[in-house]
């Protein structure tokens, strides 16, 4: 099969899955569609198909541009090569936070690998029924920390690190992100402060040159210590706090506990980098809120 002729079938599977979605949704009475998109041509199949429903346009690429429809949003997933259901939880999980998805409302998901340009999944999701820390949490006690400008970086820098590693070697980090005058308590300082003394423009986690300085000090036993605006403020941070709240599922290691452990006892949120598997896994309020698998790596645009 050539390569244009598998483009072409590729194509009109992903528009007959773009039409069984809405055909779907309008059967179960669902008003919202959340769905992958990679490039400005996708917009125009799924509006061809659209009726009266809302869409979610899920973009990696926050660059690029099309004009999205009043009442539609655009939810920005990670750039790295998450499975199928990996860019899903993220999705749904950030249109929670953004108030783009009630609680209790059911939506119909498209996507598909990232970076292959087709769409080949369907699924439909509900919020708190399918993420069981939704059931139990009254979000708007939470926002200020897991809805933060800097918590969806630092959840972008850990799955980066996740999928390249450090000199061919996998990573394993923790990541904590909180008022440091409430988590000084329960950290002590392993070795003399990486950062300490550099200016903070240098140290922000916004600056993507300081991504490196991560990779290298990640290496180091122990934790990121980082600010509510985003300065790291030290790096090789021991978490010494009580794991009498704490309950983890099987198979997790010392690093989820130290996580678990410090969000049970604080208002922090933790991102874990899991050495041995890869994945990124959150903790807020004593428990995994959100778990990603290792990122793929991403597929060559198609010319």
């Amino acid at each position: 099969m050539t390569r244009n002729v598998r483009r072409n079938q590729e194509t009109a599977e992903s528009r007959a899955l773009v039409r069984h979605a809405f055909t779907l949704a309008q059967g179960l009475g669902l008003s919202k569609i959340l769905v992958q998109v990679e490039e400005p041509g996708d917009s125009r199949v799924i509006e061809k198909e659209r009726g009266s429903e809302s869409v979610l346009w899920l973009v990696r690429d926050p660059k690029l541009k099309f004009e999205i429809p009043q009442g539609d949003a655009r939810i920005v997933i990670p750039e790295t090569g998450l499975t199928r259901l990996s860019q899903l939880n993220i999705a749904l999980f950030r249109a929670v936070l953004e108030e783009r998805i009630d609680l209790d409302e059911s939506v119909v998901c498209l996507t598909g690998v990232a970076g292959s340009m087709r769409l080949d999944t369907l699924v439909i999701a509900n919020p708190r029924r399918d993420f069981p820390w939704f059931r139990r949490r009254d979000l708007e006690a939470t926002k200020s920390v897991v809805g933060s400008r800097e918590f969806g970086r630092i959840v972008d820098i850990a799955l980066r690190l996740s999928s390249e590693g450090r000199e061919g070697k996998a990573i394993g980090s923790v990541f904590v992100l909180g008022d440091p005058e409430e988590l000084q308590p329960h950290l002590r300082q392993l070795i003399l402060n990486p950062c300490k003394g550099h200016p903070q423009k240098l140290r922000s986690i916004h600056n993507e040159d300081f991504l490196e300085s991560l990779r290298e000090f990640s290496a180091l036993d122990g934790a990121f210590l980082v600010n509510m605006r985003g300065i790291v403020e030290s790096a090789g941070t021991y978490i010494d706090a009580p794991t009498n709240k704490v309950r983890l599922e099987p198979g997790l290691g010392s690093r989820h506990a130290a996580a678990a452990s410090i969000t049970a006892h604080t208002n922090s949120v933790a991102v874990v980098i899991s050495e041995s598997s890869g994945s990124v896994t959150v903790f807020h309020d004593g428990q995994a809120i959100l778990e990603l698998e290792k990122p793929r790596p991403t597929p060559q645009r198609r010319k």
